[in-house]
């Protein structure tokens, strides 16, 4: 993969995602049985969370501990049914990306493409890599109650319809759990760096547009006007490019965003409510804690590299205004012109207006779940 590589990978990896048709009909069944297991573990966590949480729903602190992860697996339940139904339409968001005009064509581009590449995977990574901290911080207290108490706790709290008492039962439901939250969280955290992933590529786009009219410009005032002409309109049709690139972006996933922004103001509040009641330093607590962390940074990125893209798009005006642009000829003038109205307003990644991927989304976020813990936190006294 040349785009957003290690999240493909990943996707790949769950099943999630192929680059190509198989040709070995064995292969194809195999791969076709794999993916819906994951999908069947991921599926069934969620509805039988959901049961543990109407079956508590009398008990306040019981309610949260299943609600808190049980939103999460529902919010990933939302998107990978998203991807799942729209798999072409990310094929086409990739294809819009590889078109010549998006390439880079000399140093100075090719270190702007790489610069915007290492963010979004490292960005990638760094989200992995406290996610899967999180997801040890919930394994490993249940082995090591059954090594020193002999105490039989399942990791993650959801309603199962046998048993544990049993050694061997217990195991198995252990190990099923363990594979739903490997997956789950591979699969979650893929999906959300998507979406900065594709953002971030949007912003280089933007960057290696404003250089290269820059560079146009500067070549007219020079007196070198060999080939001008053709690169201001190509510029023009690069801006209309990165304006599709975004209307198919929110295409695609404008209603995952605003089903986790409306689950993470619960989760959140849910989180924040249970490190208050967890012993401090614990390993719960700790673990709780990496979980809030890696929630708050899910939530920060998605804001942060919103408010980036707005950003950029309202600096081409300003790229355009600094540049000599007197020399230009009257058509040249109004191909500028018509680049410069379209990203005054900036593009803003949102759904009408609202969820819309900004800070000010974030802290609006951070306060209402407070209010809210404040409310379950008056209520469970």
């Amino acid at each position: 993969m040349d785009i957003l590589p290690v999240n493909f990978k990943a996707l790949q990896f769950c099943g999630a995602w192929k680059e190509r048709e198989d040709d070995n009909i064995c292969v194809g069944f195999l791969r076709f049985c794999y993916r819906y297991t994951i999908v069947f573990l991921i599926y069934e966590f969620t509805i039988l969370d959901a049961v543990e949480v109407i079956r508590t729903r009398d008990h306040v602190q019981e309610l949260t501990e299943g609600l808190f992860l049980g939103l999460t697996f529902l919010t990933l339940s939302v998107k990978y049914a998203n991807f799942l139904l729209r798999e072409n339409k990310v094929s086409e968001l990739l294809d819009c990306l590889r078109v010549k005009m998006c390439q880079p064509k000399n140093s100075k581009e090719k270190l702007i493409m790489a610069e915007h590449s290492r963010r979004a995977k490292w960005s990638t990574i760094s989200f992995m890599m406290i996610s899967y901290a999180t997801g040890l911080g919930f394994m490993i207290p249940p082995v090591l109650g059954l090594f020193t108490k002999d105490e039989r706790v399942l990791p993650l709290k959801s309603y199962v319809p046998y048993s544990v008492s049993n050694l061997l039962t217990y195991l198995a439901t252990y190990l099923q759990q363990f594979i739903t939250l490997f997956y789950g969280i591979m699969l979650n955290v893929s999906f959300d760096s998507l979406v900065y992933g594709f953002t971030i590529h949007t912003c280089a786009q933007i960057e290696l547009m404003c250089h290269r009219l820059t560079a146009s410009l500067k070549s007219i005032s020079s007196g070198k006007k060999s080939g001008t002409n053709i690169s201001i309109e190509e510029c023009v049709r690069h801006h209309l490019l990165v304006k599709i690139v975004v209307k198919k972006m929110q295409e695609l996933f404008i209603w995952s965003i605003m089903t986790f922004f409306f689950f993470s103001l619960v989760i959140v509040c849910t989180s924040i409510f249970l490190i208050s009641k967890t012993r401090l330093l614990s390993f719960e607590f700790l673990s709780m804690l990496l979980y809030l962390s890696g929630m708050l940074l899910q939530l920060f990125y998605y804001c942060w590299y919103g408010n980036e893209l707005e950003l950029k798009s309202k600096g081409i005006a300003t790229a355009i205004y600094s540049s000599d642009w007197t020399m230009t000829t009257p058509r040249e003038r109004r191909s500028l012109i018509f680049i410069m109205i379209n990203s005054q307003k900036g593009i803003m990644f949102s759904y009408h207006g609202m969820f819309a991927l900004s800070l000010n989304t974030f802290t609006w976020i951070c306060r209402t779940s407070y209010s809210a813990y404040n409310l379950l936190q008056q209520a469970s006294n």
